[in-house]
């Protein structure tokens, strides 16, 4: 016998098989009462264990959230200098931009670090608007849930001013450039008499 004949034997056996199966299943459970309530029962336990994964999954991300915090308040952790806290700044959003473009799994490692940027960054809440436009819902979400943690295990004001904004709040706390004082920063002068602006930096 070839074999492509043999192979078309087998299919033809597995889908009988399977379709009897269905048939005697679907049977079962429209005129069984006895199995639908297995059935249920099997649905429910189930549906427990999922819930309790999910419950044992929040648990542990709390916990990782709250060490976090605990962590980017130790001594060293965080740059003092201007260029140490612009070159952390930069590495830790591309580390977060990395993180959650590989998936869902790695959204609160992604989240973490872009806390750890925000934590250098001299204007917070502007920052906190480009990440909520910026980044999947599920990270912006874990970060603001950092930040809400932040504020409450140290006081932090920024923090505190910082949570629960949304892209309005955050758009009404940042002041337009019409609304800045005039003399808040000299344009400086080139050799050809033009003028330049200094680009912010971090402080």
């Amino acid at each position: 016998m070839k074999l492509t004949t043999t192979l078309s034997v087998t299919a033809l056996t597995i889908g009988a098989v399977t379709l009897g199966y269905a048939v005697y299943f679907d049977y079962k459970r429209r005129n069984n009462p006895e199995f639908r309530k297995q059935l249920r029962k099997q649905s429910k336990s189930l549906d427990k264990a999922a819930k309790r994964e999910q419950k044992m999954q929040a648990q542990e991300q709390e916990a990782v959230m709250d060490q976090a915090v605990e962590d980017v308040t130790k001594p060293g952790v965080l740059p003092a200098g201007v260029q140490e806290r612009e070159s952390f700044f930069m590495e830790q959003v591309a580390v977060g931009e990395a993180l959650f473009a590989q998936g869902p799994s790695y959204h609160v490692p992604a989240a973490m670090a872009f806390f750890k940027a925000l934590k250098v960054y001299p204007a917070p809440v502007e920052l906190v608007m480009i990440y909520q436009k910026a980044v999947p819902k599920e990270v912006f979400d874990v970060i603001m849930q950092l930040v809400a943690k932040d504020a409450a295990k140290n006081g932090t004001a920024s923090a505190a001013s910082m949570t629960g904004s949304t892209i309005d709040d955050v758009d009404d706390d940042v002041p337009s450039k019409s609304s800045e004082p005039a003399k808040e920063q000299s344009p400086k002068k080139s050799a050809n008499g033009s003028t330049e602006e200094t680009p912010a930096q971090i402080q």
